[in-house]
């Protein structure tokens, strides 16, 4: 008992008297164990554990101790080894070392406390090696069995795989997801796994190829066989397992049965499928018809029909004309079908209307007759369960609907929701389409009367807008060709033709004039002519104007006097329309003036209603009687018929005008003397904008600039996502810091960036609801900014407010093509045009014109020509487009009005085309552009003020305009 507690030591020596001598030395202390070899001793370790240190002589016969240590250290690495040997040689000792890897040598003659002190140090050391190693393996078994049971438990099947399609490692839940009912019956019964396991065995190669190439796969779904035959869904987490040259031997991982995930998406595709057919269709036959085939097809049953309330008093139920079957042979089970009725509480669909709630018949063949009355023949058409659910709206039943399969299985049990789902939406559709019907009465006569008043509304518009096109492409020919004619004739000295061209040509442009008119006026009376509101500076547009009419001017030998103060300000209103109010008064003027003199006198007033601009125009001219003066603002009115017979006109011009004065805030006055001349004048407010709306009043800062009184303050706290974002690009401090005071009370979240780059990547993160872009921003990468966010489609509808110091860009931002013309085509404006695109002066140009018409193409190949154009012709966008493909213009002069492919999109399939670089266009078109088409042609760019002429005050005026245009900002309104 004593000597099994002591330390095993085993001591190996051939000679007899040194194992007495190292048995004596150590008998006290240790259980010594003898052995006279290294093979007794290989025996001894066998029989023995546990045994500390060994203690071997060096030389022995047939084995060494150097060769016994080494095996020992294979065979039992925690027993410690120590050599005795009588031999010093150094080379030997190393060899020793290497091959055995004792723990200390000893030679002979050794000291006993030497050798006892070294034993000891030995037994210690196992000691503390025996205790560590018990702990780990403690750790290893507990970590085993932690494992195992992860394995064994987990709810997901675990497995590892050879590539040809064996398993090799399963666990007890990937055995139940495929019907087996051990890990050991899936690994010994499925050896291929593509063909007994996946439904479509290309999936398993496509699994493999996806591993080949990236080593794991997630969520890879397939539909899978189980045992039984039955098919499920899994989703596979699988990673590669490859050996240590890198070859692919295998694959581990996990799987997981997501047939119930799947069903419930293929349940929720269903009712949203059924609820967009059922909710377009027009009676609640189709909606059943739909119902019936969709839910039958979906569920595998072979047989579906409906049942409605019939009668005077909805007291029995009928068969419907509504049913599916996918089975042949049903014929004359739906006969009988048709042939009978139900009252309530009576047979399958009785009681179903009866208690309405859904009923299942799951064994037709243990249904009493009278329970249901057409067991016999279903049963003869291999019916064996039946479903069937009311169709109710509000509290009335409107329809049951049943089911029949001849296969039933325990999943239908749970689509009694979905198909209850489904009857809830018939139900909904049949209420709406009552309440659509009494709609529908109600609103027929309205709409009936509407019709009928509208009717002519829009033959006229109809009528006027096609005629505009259709009047002036030939008028495009007329004009132009009479120009160039005229040059020809002058060339070759035909005065006479030059007279009768020119008479031609003054006939074509008073045509002109007359539609334009008439297009205007029609426009003002169906209140859709739009008013653009802007400020600009009124001197300017005063002399420009008077510059315009110095042909006129010339042609009857006027003169004009011009008093208007280049400091007199600015002014907010239209500046087309008034451009064109003035040129009608002032042409008038010089039409009726010969060899006399003209004034015109601008002067800012004060008033009740606040400054006024007044503008008098005084003509030395015939003047006109008192008693035309009452009719002289009516449309196709002029003084008398001689006058219309002496110098021309249509009578709208001065119509036109009021009109347009009245729309902006304002007003026409004339006086006039017969024979003597007469006076205009003209008074619109300084801000004609906030004189037409109603004021309100929003809270204000008295240290901020003052906010326009159009817009109603929607929530200053900015960080709610629900309002609109406004990012700023700029390198302007002072705009950032003015714009985040400003617009913070309107209720809108503001960006800013600095710099071009930063503006770009946080317009792709935020998408605002619009841009503002200071062009003064490195102007040349504003520009490659601007094709950026035009160009991407994320970006490309967002609205863009262009901040620029240079006007020369006005017009092309405008309608967002460089440049655009009217027909009929004024030829010296078309040469001024083209000539702003040549990269030098008198350099040829390439120019692509697309347009349909054949006579203007040719008109205007002849046109070009003669500027030293080269010119290429497609007659719609699709050949234009071909012909890009070949060879790039310089140039592109473009009919919005064409077959096939139109300008519009023409143009943005030119946009889309990355590989094309920015190519000049010029619009081409003999019809006024609606709201929507200049939207379209704009991309949702506007240019919105010069900033060197603008305080930042009134900069940010026209910024918020602007939003509020593009709809971002909502306008408040009028008490």
């Amino acid at each position: 008992m004593y000597s099994s507690q002591k330390t095993k030591l085993l001591i190996v020596d051939d000679e007899a008297d040194n194992l007495d001598l190292l048995q004596r030395i150590f008998h006290r202390g240790y259980q010594v164990l003898r052995a006279k070899n290294g093979f007794d001793a290989l025996e001894i370790l066998a029989n023995e554990p546990d045994i500390a240190v060994i203690v071997s002589d060096q030389r022995m016969p047939m084995m060494s101790g150097t060769e016994f240590l080494s095996q020992v250290a294979e065979l039992y690495p925690d027993t410690l080894r120590i050599i005795l040997t009588a031999h010093a040689d150094i080379k030997d000792l190393v060899e020793a070392i290497n091959q055995s890897k004792v723990f200390q040598y000893i030679t002979k003659p050794y000291k006993v406390e030497e050798l006892t002190k070294v034993v000891q140090q030995a037994t210690e050391i196992h000691k503390l090696l025996k205790s560590r190693t018990s702990q780990l393996r403690n750790d290893l078994e507990n970590a085993e069995a932690k494992y195992t049971s992860i394995f064994e438990n987990a709810v997901e099947g675990i497995f590892q795989t050879t590539i040809d399609g064996r398993y090799l490692i399963a666990n007890p839940m990937l055995a139940q997801i495929y019907g087996y009912p051990s890990s050991e019956s899936l690994i010994n019964n499925v050896t291929n796994i593509a063909n007994q396991i996946y439904v479509n065995p290309n999936r398993r190669q496509e699994f493999i190829n996806i591993l080949r190439n990236h080593d794991t796969v997630s969520n890879f779904e397939s539909q899978v066989y189980r045992r039984d035959g039955t098919k499920i869904w899994i989703s596979e987490n699988v990673r590669a397992v490859r050996d240590f040259d890198g070859v692919l031997i295998g694959f581990e991982g996990t799987v997981q049965d997501i047939s119930q995930r799947k069903r419930a998406e293929e349940e929720s595709q269903l009712l949203q499928s059924l609820t967009l057919e059922i909710s377009a269709v027009n009676d609640f036959q189709t909606a059943l018809e739909i119902a019936l085939r969709k839910i039958c097809q979906f569920t595998g049953w072979d047989y579906g029909e409906a049942w409605v309330p019939a009668g005077d008093e909805k007291q029995i139920l009928v068969c419907s004309p509504a049913w599916y079957s996918s089975l042949e042979g049903l014929e004359e089970f739906r006969q009988l079908s048709e042939r009978i009725s139900f009252p309530s509480g009576i047979g399958f669909p009785g009681r179903v209307w009866e208690y309405q709630r859904p009923e299942w018949i799951w064994d037709i063949s243990l249904e009493t007759e009278l329970n249901f009355l057409r067991k016999y023949p279903a049963l003869e058409c291999g019916l064996q369960s039946g479903l069937a659910i009311p169709v109710c709206a509000d509290t009335n039943v409107v329809a049951i609907i049943a089911f029949f399969t001849r296969n039933p299985n325990d999943g239908d049990q749970q689509l009694v929701g979905l198909i209850g789902a489904i009857a809830m939406q018939l139900g909904a559709l049949m209420r709406r389409k009552r309440d659509e019907e009494s709609l529908r009465l109600m609103n027929e006569e309205l709409s009936l009367a509407r019709d009928r008043a509208l009717e002519a509304n829009r033959t006229k518009s109809s009528f006027i807008a096609n005629m505009s096109h259709e009047l002036r492409t030939p008028l495009n020919a007329i004009i132009g060709y009479s120009e160039m004619l005229q040059e020809d004739a002058a060339l070759l000295g035909l005065d006479d033709f030059g007279e009768d061209l020119q008479k031609i040509y003054r006939s074509g442009k008073h045509l002109l004039d007359l539609i334009n008119d008439i297009l205007d006026m029609t426009k003002i009376e169906a209140g859709k002519l739009e008013i653009y509101y802007d400020n600009f500076d009124l001197p300017m547009l005063v002399w420009e104007t008077c510059k315009t009419i110095e042909p006129l001017l010339s042609k009857n030998s006027n003169q004009i006097h011009i008093e208007c103060d280049r400091q007199l300000g600015s002014i907010r209103t239209d500046m087309t329309r008034l451009r064109q109010v003035l040129l009608n008064i002032l042409s008038n003027a010089c039409k009726f003036t010969k060899s006399g003199e003209i004034t015109i006198k601008v002067n800012r007033l004060n008033s009740l209603q606040g400054e006024i601009f007044y503008f008098t125009i005084t003509d030395t001219g015939i003047g006109i009687s008192p008693e035309n003066l009452q009719n002289l603002f009516q449309p196709f009115n002029q003084a008398d018929s001689s006058t219309t017979r002496q110098y021309g006109g249509t009578g709208l011009g001065l119509a036109i005008s009021r009109r347009l004065c009245q729309m902006m805030g304002g007003d026409i006055h004339v006086e006039s003397e017969l024979g003597k001349g007469s006076t205009f004048t003209i008074c619109l407010p300084t801000d004609c904008e906030k004189l037409t709306q109603s004021p309100l009043k929003p809270p204000q800062d008295p240290l901020l600039p003052p906010v326009s009184p159009e817009y109603s303050v929607l929530n200053p706290a900015n960080s709610d996502e629900s309002y609109p974002s406004i990012l700023i690009v700029a390198d302007d401090l002072m705009l950032h810091q003015c714009t985040q005071s400003y617009l913070s009370y309107l209720g809108v979240r503001i960006y800013s960036s600095l710099n071009i780059t930063d503006g770009l990547e946080l317009a792709h993160q935020i998408l605002p609801s619009a841009i503002i872009l200071d062009m003064q921003t490195s102007s040349i990468h504003s520009w490659e900014l601007l094709r950026d966010l035009k160009s991407q489609p994320l970006t490309s509808g967002i609205p863009i407010i262009l901040l620029t110091v240079n006007d020369e860009t006005h017009e092309r931002y405008e309608i967002g093509a460089n440049d655009y013309l009217f027909k009929p085509i004024d030829r010296d404006r078309l040469i001024t045009t083209i000539d702003k695109y040549r990269p030098e002066v008198k350099t040829r140009l390439s120019v692509l014109v697309v347009e349909d018409d054949l006579n203007v193409r040719a008109m205007l190949k002849r046109m070009l020509e003669k500027e030293n154009c080269l010119v290429v012709e497609a007659q719609d966008g699709h050949e234009a487009l071909e012909i890009m493909t070949k060879q790039l213009p310089q140039l592109i002069l473009l009919d919005l009005m064409m077959p096939n492919i139109d300008g519009f999109e023409f143009m943005h399939l030119l946009r889309l085309r990355y590989d094309t670089p920015l190519i000049p266009i010029i619009i081409i078109t003999a019809r006024d552009l609606s709201d929507d088409e200049c939207i379209r042609l704009s991309g949702s760019v506007q240019k919105i003020l010069q900033k060197t002429n603008h305080s930042y005050a009134q900069l940010l005026e026209g910024i918020v305009q602007r939003l509020h245009k593009f709809g971002i900002l909502t306008k408040s309104k009028k008490p």
